[in-house]
């Protein structure tokens, strides 16, 4: 006996982000690397490089959210 499948419905269909969700999750990204990279910075009396890569890195890591939210299941 296999188990049955549930009826496809028109509201499952993953809905993409708004252009707010997706700016704020790219500012958050890169505000979050801005914090931790002047953390860094102030700790280790390196500055700016480490606000630098965090900033950089931030918007990266941001972009790959984004990505991950639009992408088509």
């Amino acid at each position: 006996m296999t188990p049955q499948r549930p009826e496809s419905r028109e509201g499952d269909q993953r809905k993409s982000p708004s252009g707010e969700a997706v700016a704020f999750l790219i500012l958050g990204g890169v505000v979050t690397g801005l914090g931790v990279g002047a953390g860094l910075d102030w700790l280790l009396d390196k500055f700016p490089l480490f606000t630098a890569i965090g900033v950089f890195a931030g918007f990266v890591l941001a972009l790959y959210a984004v990505y991950l939210e639009t992408r088509p299941d």
